[in-house]
This record gives C-alpha cells, structure tokens and sequence, in this order.
C-alpha cells in the first residue's frame, strides 16, 4: 500500500474513534470515507475539511501534514455575490476567493501555524486529538454564530480578527450587506476600503451594482 494511502487509512480511522462523536453532537456528520465535516446551521451549510498534505515542503522530516479548512455557505449572500461579480473573477482574487473558506487557525486568539505533522502511524491519534480540541475551543465558537447575513455584518462591524480580510471577502459583506438591503452600509464599506481613485475604477462594477440595487427617489 502506498504510503498516501496508508496515512489516509490511519487518520480516517482517528477521526472514527476520536473526533467523530465530538462533531456529531455539534451537528456535523461526515461519510465514511470522507475528510469533511458538514452541518445545515439557521439555512446555512458549514464544512470542516481535514485537509492532508504527504510529503508537505516546509518540514520535509514529517510523512504528512493535516492542514482543517472551513467554510460557510450562506444561500442569500452567496446569490448576491454571483450577480455582483458576474464573470470579472479576478474581483475575488485573494486568500479566500470571495467565499468562506480559511484555514482553521484565523479562529485561534493565539498564533497557531494550523497545521499538524504526522511522523510517525502512532503520531496520528495525539494529532486528532490535538485537532479536536483546537476546533473545540476556537473553531466552534466562531461557526456557532457566524450563519446569516446579520451575523456576517456583525462580525464585520466588530473586526473580527478569527476571519480573513482580503478584498475578495470585502465582496462578501458587500453582498451580504445587499442582502439585507443595508445599501448605505454597502456603500460605506466600499468608500472606506476601497475608495481610492485606482480601487475605484477597478471595482466600478461594483459600485455600480450597488447603485442600482438603491430605491427609486421619491
């Protein structure tokens, strides 16, 4: 058995027996061959992906790396976003693309580097339980309130720093502050971070979008 394969086996088998019920009573459930975790949350769709690396290049001594991704889909906001960016993909660019996904450790308080060498077969079960309780104590807080277009603008509006903040995600509050039609607060977020003569023209699409989801003047 290659040695991929082998490595695959041994983590599906510590999710089994050690991160799985854990996740089950959070409302996440996975397949049996599957790395990822999945929850319906107020309308939402959230994902844990048990991300695995072999032979990863940064530490060349390690058999594999687990490097967990999240991401939220949230229906109303991921709508709004499409119709916004149409086909100018390079709108998105950045560490998130303009969706959720990110690396598990923007959610730590505390510098983490988010990912877990495994050395050794009988490293795997300390790196799942390692694992289960990063996600147990900075990962499910943040998805437990972070499922609608409100709680989008309400971490927007705090800073907060467990979520990747490039300008791809800027589209996102844009859009889910559409989907609440907050337009001013839309407008705002545009003005503030990306109001510069150069930014402006780069995302005309966007202002333009905006206005035109403005009510008619009386």
């Amino acid at each position: 058995m290659a040695m991929k394969d082998e490595i695959k086996l041994c983590l599906l088998a510590e999710m089994t027996d050690r991160l799985d019920v854990f996740m089950s009573a959070q409302g996440f459930n996975r397949t049996k061959a599957s790395f990822v975790y999945k929850r319906m949350l107020r309308g939402s769709t959230q994902k844990i992906d048990i991300a695995v690396q072999i032979h990863p290049k940064d530490n060349p001594t390690a058999a594999a790396a687990i490097y967990p991704f999240m991401e939220i889909l949230v229906p109303p906001v991921d709508v709004i976003l499409n119709k916004m960016i149409g086909k100018n993909f390079g709108l998105l660019e950045g560490i998130t693309g303009g969706t959720s996904k990110q690396p598990i450790d923007f959610t730590s308080e505390r510098a983490h580097i988010g990912r877990w060498f495994i050395y050794q077969p009988d490293s795997v079960p300390r790196v799942v339980d390692d694992i289960r309780a990063f996600i147990e104590n900075s990962t499910m807080p943040l998805l437990d309130n972070y499922a609608t277009p409100e709680e989008i603008l309400a971490a927007d509006k705090q800073n907060d720093p467990r979520l990747a903040r490039d300008r791809a995600q800027i589209m996102r509050v844009v859009a889910a502050a559409l989907a609440l039609e907050h337009r001013d607060y839309a407008q705002e977020i545009m003005e503030t971070r990306l109001g510069t003569a150069g930014l402006r023209r780069r995302y005309r699409q966007i202002y333009d979008y905006i206005q035109q989801c403005a009510p008619p003047l009386r």
